[in-house]
């Protein structure tokens, strides 16, 4: 059931995250979304529901997340870690992976992760679900010479989860990671298979099947396990 669970999305002004709020409120959750850019959020503003609240903040600055947690009024059951950029698909030495690039992918979709949820923990439901949106490019496995840099942070955010599972297993919080499956946005661009509102259905449904025993896992949309 998600009838009046919470749930907190970062990077809810587009995309996956986008439609994670909507399918969210269609399931009459009480959804609280992040955004980092105003001027790139006019969609999350159209959103009008009782059940919707939506912040400003960036998920590298502490200071703005802890602002976040002293607005929150009830507890969060699912925390979902879904902002996240990407530099480009070029190799390392193209000019999309410069240092600067580089360390921007790794601040966001990696140490991101980490701060959002050490500075949300305190706002977490007992038996929450902790959800950090990873990806199959990120699995070590692989013959892809191609975004480096994006492929390497979410490999990151994958071992990240499984530190975060541990830390938090005997509080009973569930740890995971999920792969939104290849969508059509702007990261995935026009080729991919899924729309975002196909991924975000499937997502919620396998958020509500959550339970312990799952944590320190990587699971695909559907809620198939992913070897890392």
């Amino acid at each position: 059931m998600f009838y009046n669970k919470s749930i907190f999305i970062t990077g809810a002004n587009r995309g996956i995250g986008f439609e994670l709020v909507k399918e969210s409120l269609n399931k009459s959750a009480i959804v609280f979304g992040t955004f980092r850019n105003k001027s790139k959020s006019k969609e999350l503003y159209q959103i009008k529901s009782h059940n919707f609240n939506s912040f400003q903040m960036n998920v590298i600055d502490e200071p703005s997340i802890k602002e976040v947690s002293n607005k929150l009024t009830k507890p969060i059951d699912f925390l979902v870690c879904n902002a996240g950029i990407n530099n480009g698909f070029g190799n390392f030495f193209d000019k999309d992976h410069s240092h600067e690039k580089m360390l921007e992918v790794l601040n966001v979709n990696v140490l991101g992760c980490i701060l959002t949820i050490r500075n949300l923990i305190k706002n977490l439901n007992g038996n929450a679900k902790v959800i950090l949106i990873s990806s199959t490019l990120g699995i070590q496995q692989h013959t892809g010479a191609t975004a480096t840099i994006y492929r390497a942070s979410k490999a990151a955010v994958n071992n990240v989860m499984v530190s975060v599972s541990e830390e938090l297993k005997s509080r009973n919080i569930t740890v995971v990671s999920f792969h939104p499956g290849w969508v059509r946005t702007d990261m995935g661009g026009v080729n991919a298979t899924l729309s975002a509102e196909e991924s975000a259905k499937e997502l919620i449904k396998s958020f509500k099947n959550l339970s312990l025993k799952d944590t320190g896992k990587f699971f695909n949309y559907d809620g198939t396990l992913i070897n890392f």
